[in-house]
């Protein structure tokens, strides 16, 4: 079991995921900011 799950987190951040993931949170961080800001006006 520790064998497959570490071959999937490898496989994950290989396959560039991990990069997938953290723009996309970047994004949707980026996208809130400028809602509230446009809100505010």
């Amino acid at each position: 079991m520790m064998n497959y799950t570490y071959g999937w987190m490898h496989g994950w951040v290989g396959g560039g995921m991990l990069t997938w993931t953290v723009i996309g949170v970047l994004v949707v961080v980026l996208l809130a900011v400028v809602i509230s800001k446009l809100s505010r006006k």
